[in-house]
């Protein structure tokens, strides 16, 4: 069988997996050169182990409606931690492809 298609965790998973349990809001999609306000409902995201490695949740406001960002973008990840501690945050991201690479841009409102 292919390692890439079994569904078996792999060594390690079970200090990893979260005990909380992980509520399905919908995500924040990202178009680009589109802006997205965001309002951050937590200082810090959630941490979750994926099949390619950690990603991320934030609660976020988007208008009135609570939606979640989740992502392992890097460029992503590093600017929110730039504006961290986030909670109650407004931040304006917008995602930008430049020279075939996709990228984010953070600014705090």
């Amino acid at each position: 069988m292919d390692k890439g298609t079994t569904t078996q965790p792999t060594i390690g998973t079970w200090a990893k997996l979260p005990t909380e349990e992980v509520e399905r809001k919908p995500k924040v999609e990202f178009e680009v050169n589109i802006p997205v306000v965001c309002q951050f409902m937590q200082d810090e995201p959630m941490e979750l182990a994926g099949d390619a490695g950690a990603y991320y949740i934030f609660p976020v406001k988007v208008g009135l409606q609570e939606k979640v960002i989740m992502t392992s973008a890097w460029t992503l990840l590093r600017g929110l931690k730039l504006h961290s501690p986030l909670k109650g945050k407004m931040i304006s991201i917008v995602k930008k492809i430049t020279k075939g690479k996709q990228g984010f841009e953070l600014t705090k409102l």
